[in-house]
Order: C-alpha cells, then structure tokens, then sequence
C-alpha cells in the first residue's frame, strides 16, 4: 500500500486526538469527522465477511457498491471479448463498452440447453447474474460449474453477480464452494441491497488468490466513505440476513398471490426480495401508479422479457398492501375502459 497523508487510523485507535498535519486539508472550516480521510486498511472488515459468507481462501476486495466493481474489473483484467448472460443487470454491456471490450449477449435458456455454445463466442470474460435481475431466478449451481469449466478450456473468467444472494444463502454457499474449487470465479456481491444503505454504498467481490495478485495495485485508495466502514463495522450480518429472509420470504409469497389474483403473470420463480411480472393491458402501469404515490420499475429495457413487464420489491405488509391495492385499481380502471358503451 502506497504511504498517503491523512493516514492517521494506521496509527492511533482514537484518530480524534491526532493533530494532522499530514494532510493538506483546509482547517479554517470546522467539519469534524469529515475533515478526516477515510480508512485505508480495513482488514476487520475483511475478515468479518470472510467469516460471514463462510471462506477461508477466497481473497475479499473492498469498494464502494458492486457497481463499482462492474467498471472496474473489466479494465484491470483488460477483457477484450465479453459474454453477458441475459437478462441481467444493464450496467454490464455499458461498463464493457466503456472499457473497450467487445461484448455478445446470450439468453439463458439457450445457454441452459447447450452450455457448450460459449465456445463459438471465444470470451475471455462471461457475466452471469444469480439470482437474475430482474426476475429473482437462481441459476442452477451444476449449469454455473458447467460454464466455469467451458470458461477455464480458454483461460477465461467467469464474474458470477451475486448482488441479491444475501437473500438465498443454500444457493450462494454452494457458488462460494465452488469458487474456491478454481480459479476463475469472481462472485460480485452487494451490502446495498441487505442493510440497505444505498446512500452510503458498500460492496465487494470474492476473489481467489491468484486472480487478486494481478489486480491488488491497481484499485483506488478513499474509495469507501467512512460512515459506510463505520455501518458495517457495527453491524450483524447473520442476525440481520435470518431476520430479513423470514419476512422477505413471508411477503413474497403474499404479493405473488395477490398478483395472481389480479391476472397477472408472475416470470420465473422469484427467490429473493422482487418479482418481476406481465400485465396483460398495454396501460402503463408505472405510470398509473406514480399518481398514487407508487414507483414501480417498468423492464421494458429488458428485450429478453418483452412488453408490459414489471418489477416490484418487496416490502413491508402494510407498504404491499397499498402497492396491491393501487395496482388492482388501475387493473379494475382499465378493464372498465375497455367496456364497449
């Protein structure tokens, strides 16, 4: 690690008794902590989640969201020729290109079928998204090895986004063993999404020995504010994840029944905390909602999925109630509507 002013957690426990004078900061403006630079070393950390996710060999990169992570590994690694496993998160193909790297995309019911088609795209680089985004579907553990095996016949690296896989932890238990049986797995995964921070943004990356040497030097320092160390630092992760899945599993399950009610068309077999569904109006239901105080997110970039698809996250009973019952009046308006006069 390269020596850097402001260090001043490397060498006191209480950073607030050090006068700094290593750091060209303006002092004529009292801002108190945040006059301070953040960590650098943040091993503790590191060693928490390394203890929470159940590894011992996997190396754990540190940053700012996993989006940040989307942008940054394809520069280090230099990839050149990207297959992005659709559907997936849409930050990939524009991190990829912004990068330079060719990129192909790829449905995953062809690549369920034949995972063996990977080899007429030579990537050196393969995203996958698991669960989905935005269906919430896990891919099966035996089709990922498949795909890590058919990445490794060209030296390729397979990135497995695992942002939602606090909400499935059998799943993502499994993709950790099997990531630390090679040596080209990276598995993204987000602190966003389960201590629901995203304004002060944490993420990380699994990552094996051998693939962390190549990329060490090369990140950033500061990238991580320090009320989002701090956050972490206090928190409980596993007590935090059963209590989570408990409801998020309970009222799941409820919105899926209600929207079935309705008609509506559940895609895939959700597992973590969103469904993605097909109405079978073409009315904008994002917007009908919106005038009732709703933000729904509409997938109609999402080519794979096609039209009047949506995703909803799931939230408390008293919040998916009013979703629900905004939703069917908009359904009720509509087919009133279509009544002929």
């Amino acid at each position: 690690m390269k020596e850097h002013g402001g260090d001043i957690y490397r060498y006191l426990n209480n950073s607030s008794s050090v006068m700094d004078f290593s750091a060209n900061v303006n002092a004529f403006l009292d801002t108190g902590a945040l006059s301070r630079y953040p960590e650098l070393s943040l091993k503790d950390i590191q060693d928490k989640i390394m203890k929470y996710i159940g590894t011992k060999t996997l190396r754990v990169m540190l940053g700012p969201g996993l989006t940040y992570f989307i942008y940054k590994i394809p520069v280090w690694f230099g990839f050149r020729r990207s297959l992005v496993i659709t559907p997936n998160f849409n930050e990939y193909e524009a991190s990829l290109a912004v990068s330079g790297s060719k990129v192909s995309s790829l449905s995953l019911n062809i690549i369920k079928k034949n995972p063996k088609i990977i080899r007429s795209y030579r990537p050196d680089s393969l995203f996958l998204c698991s669960p989905v985004n935005p269906t919430g579907d896990i891919v099966d553990v035996d089709l990922i090895e498949e795909i890590s095996e058919e990445m490794n016949r060209s030296g390729g690296i397979l990135f497995i986004d695992q942002a939602f896989g606090d909400f499935v932890p059998d799943h993502s238990e499994a993709i950790i063993r099997l990531a630390e049986k090679t040596d080209n797995i990276i598995i993204g995964r987000s602190l966003t999404k389960i201590l629901a921070i995203p304004a002060l943004r944490m993420g990380y990356v699994l990552i094996s020995q051998q693939l962390f040497s190549m990329i060490k030097d090369m990140d950033e320092p500061w990238s991580i504010c320090e009320p989002a160390i701090d956050f972490v630092r206090k928190v409980d992760l596993n007590a935090i994840r059963e209590k989570t899945i408990l409801h998020v599993n309970e009222e799941r399950s409820y919105v899926m029944e209600e929207l079935k009610k309705m008609g509506l068309e559940i895609i895939g077999n959700p597992q973590a905390n969103f469904i993605a569904f097909r109405s079978p109006s073409d009315i904008d239901l994002k917007e009908r909602l919106i005038s009732s105080g709703i933000l729904i997110r509409d997938l109609s970039d999402y080519v794979d999925l096609g039209r009047n698809c949506y995703r909803i996250a799931i939230r408390t009973r008293s919040e998916n109630r009013r979703m629900i019952d905004a939703l069917a009046d908009a359904m009720v308006s509509d087919n009133l509507r279509k009544i002929p006069l």
